[in-house]
C-alpha cells in the first residue's frame, strides 16, 4: 500500500504473476471497484497494476481481494504472452517464468537476493529482454544435432531515467537451464550477505561466471 499525496487517500499495487490473474480474480475485483466512488486502475509497463484512490478501509478490501500477487522483487518479474498463444513467439515464455518461481520458491532464495527479470519469447521484445538487469529471448540452439528449446541471456539493462541501457547479450542457456541458474545466482548472493543491486556492483562479471 502507497500513501497517496491526497490526505487519508491510498493506492493498492497489484502484480498478477506473469501480469496474468485468473478471470474470477479480476471479476471480483471488478465488482468491488464498482462500490467505491472515485477509485481506478492503472497499469504499468512492467504488469503492475495500481488501484488508486481509496480510504484506509477501501485499501484493506482490496489488498484481501489481490491477495494473488507477487510477494518478493523475483515474482514481479515481466513476461510476454509467449508461444501458447502468440502466434509469432518461438518460447513459452510465460511457461519459462512459472517454472522458475516455482524453482526459486523451493530452493527458498530470500527476497532481494534475485532482481525483477524480464523474458520475451521471441525477438519482437514484447518481454523488454534488453531492459532488465537480467533478460532472456527466446529461441533455440542446436546441440548433437538436436534443436532444443533455449534462451539468449542478456544482463546489466536498464530503464531508470538518465541511465537507459541496452543488456549486453552474453550467451545462451537451454531452458531447461535457467531455472537451477537462477537458483545458483540467488544462492551466491544470498550466501555473500548482499541484496542482489549491491553484489552485482561489486561483482559485475558474477552472472556470466555462473551462467558459463
Amino acid at each position: 500500500v502507497l500513501e497517496q499525496k491526497q490526505p487519508g487517500l491510498y493506492t493498492v499495487i497489484w502484480h498478477p504473476i506473469g501480469g496474468q490473474p485468473r478471470p474470477e480474480t479480476l471479476a471480483a475485483l471488478g465488482e468491488l471497484m464498482q462500490t467505491i466512488d472515485g477509485t481506478e486502475l492503472r497499469l504499468a509497463p512492467d504488469e503492475t497494476a495500481y488501484i488508486i484512490n481509496l480510504t484506509g478501509a477501501e485499501a484493506e478490501k482490496i489488498l484481501e481481494a489481490t491477495k494473488e500477487t507477487a510477494q518478493t522483487k523475483f515474482e514481479t518479474s515481466v513476461s510476454c504472452i509467449g508461444a501458447s498463444i502468440c502466434q509469432v513467439g518461438a518460447r513459452d515464455s510465460q511457461a519459462l517464468l512459472q517454472a522458475c518461481v516455482k524453482a526459486v520458491g523451493e530452493a527458498q532464495i530470500p527476497d532481494g537476493a534475485l532482481p525483477q527479470i524480464h523474458i520475451s519469447g521471441c525477438p519482437s521484445s514484447c518481454g523488454t529482454h534488453q531492459i532488465g538487469v537480467i533478460g532472456f529471448r527466446g529461441g533455440a540452439k542446436t546441440i548433437d544435432k538436436v534443436l532444443k528449446p533455449a534462451f539468449n541471456l542478456y544482463i546489466n539493462g536498464s530503464d531508470i531515467q538518465g541511465q537507459e541501457r541496452m543488456g549486453e547479450e552474453v550467451g545462451t542457456l537451454l531452458e531447461e537451464q535457467i531455472p537451477d541458474f537462477l537458483c545458483a545466482l540467488g544462492h551466491a548472493v544470498s550466501d555473500s550477505g548482499m541484496d542482489f543491486d549491491t553484489w552485482f556492483a561489486k561483482n559485475p562479471e558474477g552472472i556470466k561466471a555462473i551462467a558459463a
